[in-house]
């Protein structure tokens, strides 16, 4: 597994990952596989992710609903003489505490899962997902971190792939909402991307010291591909922005160095206000805080 230098999205993003656990499988037959494989943790509008969350939170509860108990499990068939078993109740802790992390782009699987096409296929030992059935081969032992990371990916895709999304899609919707909110701003007469930089900058300063000057911006190679430098968000549904503007900058900070020693990590994002440059809200997380984060990891600063 990789953690990325990437910070964590915040625990305040809307994500779409809600068809994590379903069991419906990753494949599917056809053009859909390509289309599948190149939507992988892709960002997507507040209004489109409302608009599958019910579809989804029905997948997951039907997922939840059908999966298999020790005492009702079903041989697989073909010629590994394995069974499709169900996860364990440790599998299933761990799952959810590397879901988090998947989510927040801290870790993410090495690779894709194996897909093979028909359960005699199927390599005993090895976790595949079967395209004719839409299921999980899961070898008999306990299953790693890795192969938990693959299941999650897999289904992540499976979830964007259900709706027809593809990267060009995604793409598109990107750059649509993006343009609303900035003729927002404009009209507005808010701030650029570059003086929301600096804003962040002196905020950090005050908050973390001289901590500050071992970081640096952050900026993404999937937003400059669009010509930006900053994710753009509307806040108006953030319970914790509450009051505090409608659009936001988020300005992440990070170590200069591209790999650093675990207790030297340090994160720092600002949340700010891209019509009068105040600070909506900005916190930190620093040193070996491993790959599970949680609330208790992140510093949040008064402003």
């Amino acid at each position: 597994m990789k953690k990325c230098k990437k910070f964590v999205r915040t625990i305040l993003m809307v994500l779409f990952a809600l068809g994590v656990f379903s069991l419906t499988g990753c494949g599917q037959i056809g053009d859909a596989i390509e289309q599948a494989d190149t939507a992988v943790q892709y960002e997507i509008s507040e209004s489109e992710i409302k608009s599958t969350e019910a579809q989804a939170d029905m997948e997951v509860q039907d997922s939840m609903d059908t999966t298999q108990t020790q005492d009702d499990i079903q041989e697989q068939g073909g010629g590994t003489g394995s069974i499709m078993r169900a996860y364990s109740d440790m599998e299933k802790e761990r799952m959810a505490e590397l879901e988090q992390s998947y989510q927040n782009e801290t870790t993410k699987p090495e690779k894709m899962i194996q897909e093979v096409d028909i359960a005699e296929s199927v390599t005993e030992g090895t976790l595949c997902y079967i395209r004719s059935t839409g299921e999980y081969y899961l070898p008999d032992r306990e299953l790693t971190d890795e192969e938990l990371l693959e299941i999650i990916d897999c289904n992540c895709r499976i979830a964007v792939n259900l709706q027809g999304w593809t990267q060009e899609k995604i793409d598109e919707a990107e750059r649509r909402d993006r343009a609303l909110l900035e003729e927002k701003v404009k009209a507005a007469g808010g701030i650029s991307e570059d003086e929301a930089i600096e804003i962040a900058r002196r905020a950090m300063e005050a908050d973390i010291g001289e901590k500050a000057k071992e970081l640096e911006v952050c900026i993404y190679p999937e937003l400059t591909s669009n010509g930006w430098k900053l994710r753009l968000w509307d806040i108006t549904d953030w319970d914790e922005y509450k009051d505090k503007g409608d659009i936001a900058y988020s300005v992440y900070f990070g170590n200069k160095e591209d790999v650093v020693d675990p207790k030297d990590f340090f994160n720092y994002n600002c949340f700010v206000n891209a019509v009068d440059g105040s600070i909506c809200g900005a916190y930190s997380i620093s040193g070996d805080v491993g790959l599970y984060w949680d609330v208790d990891d992140f510093v949040w600063y008064e402003h």
